[in-house]
């Protein structure tokens, strides 16, 4: 993801014109983006306990983006929750079980600590389902699925809210013991 040079103060300033995007992570360790962090997973968590139990480490970021902004192509380890608050999104979502939209070497990869950007081919155009999120919309991404996110001709600013659970980690361990044994052969 290229730098634009401008402190986090200064991209806010000029978001509109600078062609950026920032993310304010964790900001949780707000009292009040803590107690909406709570109001939002709420009633996710009482629907997701059974098949997700475990659920932890809850987290909260803000997006502030410049119009037509792209996030690029990647998969995030957790699940997640993206709302949108100001001006528009496509969000492009990919099946995490489709392993031409994301390889098994790439999900071990970033379990052992590797970049979750992913090189995009223009061929899964074909396989993604887009989702176009104004002001109040919202779109779940499930752990390990592809997604990329381009900003509409306005500037943008979403909530997203992240999880992970018991399974995420079961399932990270077991991804880095296969990396492991396809390095030995």
């Amino acid at each position: 993801t290229p730098v634009n040079g401008l402190t986090a103060e200064e991209t806010i300033e000029r978001i509109e014109n600078c062609h950026s995007w920032l993310v304010l992570k964790h900001v949780q360790g707000s009292r009040r983006y803590r107690e909406l962090l709570g109001d939002c997973l709420q009633p996710i968590l009482r629907a997701t306990d059974a098949a997700y139990p475990g659920i932890c480490m809850e987290a909260a970021f803000v997006f502030v983006s410049s119009p037509g902004a792209v996030t690029p192509y990647h998969m995030d380890p957790e699940h997640n929750f993206l709302l949108q608050v100001r001006g528009t999104k496509s969000m492009a979502v990919f099946d995490r079980a489709d392993r031409t939209a994301v390889t098994e070497e790439q999900i071990e990869s970033l379990s052992l600590g590797g970049h979750r950007n992913l090189q995009f081919d223009e061929h899964l155009h074909s396989r993604e389902s887009l989702f176009q999120l104004s002001p109040g919309e919202g779109v779940h991404v499930p752990t390990l699925a592809p997604h990329w996110v381009k900003v509409g001709p306005e500037v943008s600013i979403s909530l997203t809210v992240t999880f992970p659970s018991t399974r995420n980690f079961r399932a990270a361990s077991a991804y880095r013991t296969n990396a492991r044994l396809r390095k030995l052969g």
